[in-house]
């Protein structure tokens, strides 16, 4: 019986309920939207690293859908919990098919995690980029439509790397999940590394996020801020930990998104930057290596699906209550919707590092590893960063969403309350953002290597109480400077989204001008072999020979026509006896 119970996959128990969601009717599938996720995180805790669940799916090749240990088990109670507190969030707001696509999306995420071999990661890789298509896709409006269709080209295209890459790594060095780095400037770890870095959003391949994550429905961006990168950056963690250049790279990513959150107007747009720069965070960290980096960059991903997810949910709500998703439409929140805005206060406050909170924690462990690893500029960036973060949510987002005047009331009025279980899911969420940053060495135990470091020292705790009152004192100082403006940002995308458009557009004209070439030509052809097939003669009476010219085509006033009709039928008839003959 406990086999059995090893035996149970966490994702594929996500991904049968949300089958039956797509297929019950109503009264029936209401309550699996909850129950699915309270089964996985049941199935999770009955696992443990002697679970299996095996498949050969040829004599040389051998597939591990469960491989679980320390660092798959992080990842699995997070997305676990996150899943949980988005089943309350959501309960009777999403429709059939959103509910049960986000339940497949997560599930297959989970196998990812726990996927012990290549082609089993690959599967759910795919299956969770087409599930998390339909995620966005949800609200069913041309916003969200065309966003779904740009982001499914750029994950078809990272998916159809990272199998290539799979494929030659699997012929070269077999079927298991393990760090690449030796294999660097092999086409494989290029393929790969590719294949991750667009579901890592990376720059340049970075801007699927912020345009496809704000045009979902409440939910549905609550899921895709926990799910896709965060897996990314556990397939990193396996494969790439102790990449040098990962440091830099991951330092540069945090202050340029921070900087372009800054610019922004839509809360959710804004958000979405700051994924990407807490992203940036975990990279510099998984670059670092050894126990501390990988124990960094798992201990800030948790903490990010925890304290993101309040802050979207937080966005989520606002919109839902408000119709308005603009910064520059809102203000005065916090006294029509007090316990949003409590939630997201202390969400941002721990995304920005605040002491006492998650996020304090988390990041104390990125910044030991960077500093351990001797790691000076990298981390000034980092720290760089969090300034960026703290101005545009801490500060922007709460001042002139939640605390600050309100220009237009008429204009930021409540059209509907948003559903109790909305509350009680940002509020279940804070509380456990509140929890790590009281209880840090119980969290720190929880990661892969229970790497020990002291948060609370004098010197960290000084540093982040000078970004915040540095940070503030301009910002207050230039209100009207940071009120953020209706206007639209460029991003990387615009090189290679315009010129890939008109070169596209180009493409297009040129294939149509061969097919009107083809057709016309092809027009005439037909024509002639009409002709001519018609009255035969026609291939002989301007012959310059005059022995062809006296070629007759009459046999017995039979035409040649007719000849060959009987010619053909013959052949079949030969071609079908000698068929009937060999079977």
């Amino acid at each position: 019986m406990e086999s059995i119970r090893g035996m149970m996959h966490p994702g594929l128990i996500m991904i049968g309920f949300g089958i039956l969601v797509m297929l019950l009717p109503r009264p029936c599938r209401k309550p699996l939207g909850l129950i699915a996720p309270i089964a996985a995180t049941w199935a999770l805790f009955q696992m443990t690293e002697e679970s299996s669940l095996q498949y050969d799916l040829a004599r040389y090749i051998h597939m591990e859908f469960i491989h679980l240990d320390s660092l798959s088990f992080a990842f699995m109670l997070a997305f676990c919990i996150i899943a949980i507190l988005n089943g309350f969030y959501g309960e009777g707001i999403q429709h059939r098919y959103e509910c049960g696509m986000s339940l497949v999306y997560a599930g297959s995420v989970m196998g990812v995690v726990l996927a012990g071999d290549c082609i089993s990661l690959i599967i759910f890789w795919e299956v969770s980029a087409f599930a998390s298509m339909y995620v966005i896709y949800s609200k069913h409006d041309r916003a969200s439509a065309r966003a779904s269709f740009r982001y499914i080209l750029v994950h078809a295209f990272g998916g159809n790397m990272l199998l290539a890459g799979l494929i030659i790594y699997m012929f070269h060095y077999g079927n298991r999940i393990e760090n690449i780095t030796g294999c660097f400037g092999e086409p494989c770890f290029w393929l790969i590394a590719i294949g991750v870095a667009v579901n890592a959003a990376i720059p340049p391949v970075h801007a699927w996020l912020p345009d496809a994550y704000p045009e979902s429905t409440a939910t549905g961006t609550v899921y895709l801020s926990s799910f896709t990168t965060k897996a990314a950056i556990y397939l990193m963690i396996r494969m790439f930990a102790g990449m040098e250049a990962l440091v830099w790279m991951g330092a540069i990513i945090s202050i340029y998104a921070a900087c372009m959150a800054i610019m922004e107007n839509g809360i959710r747009r804004l958000l979405a930057y700051h994924i990407i720069s807490q992203l940036g965070m975990m990279i510099a960290a998984i670059g670092v290596g050894g126990a501390i980096g990988a124990d960094a960059a798992t201990a800030h991903a948790i903490t990010n699906i925890m304290f993101k997810g309040v802050l979207m949910m937080g966005a989520g709500a606002v919109i839902y209550a408000t119709g308005k998703s603009n910064i520059t439409e809102l203000g005065g929140m916090a006294k029509k919707m007090p316990v949003t805005a409590i939630c997201f206060f202390i969400s941002s406050l721990a995304i920005a590092g605040l002491p006492g909170l998650s996020g304090f924690v988390s990041k104390a462990l990125v910044m030991d590893a960077l500093h351990e690893g001797g790691y000076t500029i990298p981390g000034l960036l980092v720290t760089a960063g969090g300034v960026g973060t703290l101005l545009s949510i801490t500060l922007k987002i709460n001042w002139f969403v939640f605390f600050g005047p309100c220009d237009d009331p008429e204009e930021s009025k409540v059209v509907r309350k948003i559903p109790f279980t909305m509350g009680l899911a940002m509020i279940a969420g804070t509380i456990i953002t509140i929890l790590i940053g009281v209880y840090p060495d119980i969290f720190y135990s929880m990661m892969p290597y229970a790497t020990v470091v002291h948060p609370y020292h004098m010197g960290h705790v000084l540093e982040y109480i000078a970004i915040f009152i540095g940070g503030s004192i301009p910002f207050f100082l230039y209100l009207k400077k940071m009120k953020p403006h209706d206007e639209i940002t460029i991003d990387f995308d615009w090189f290679y989204r315009i010129p890939f458009n008109n070169f596209m557009l180009g493409l297009s004209k040129v294939t149509h001008g061969f097919f009107l070439w083809c057709d016309k030509r092809m027009g005439g052809f037909a024509d002639y072999m009409r002709i001519h097939l018609g009255d035969p003669s026609l291939w002989t009476r301007n012959s310059s020979n005059v022995k062809i010219r006296k070629f007759s085509f009459e046999n017995e006033d039979r035409l040649i026509g007719d000849m060959i009709s009987i010619i053909v039928m013959v052949l079949i008839i030969m071609i079908i006896g000698a068929a009937i003959v060999m079977k």
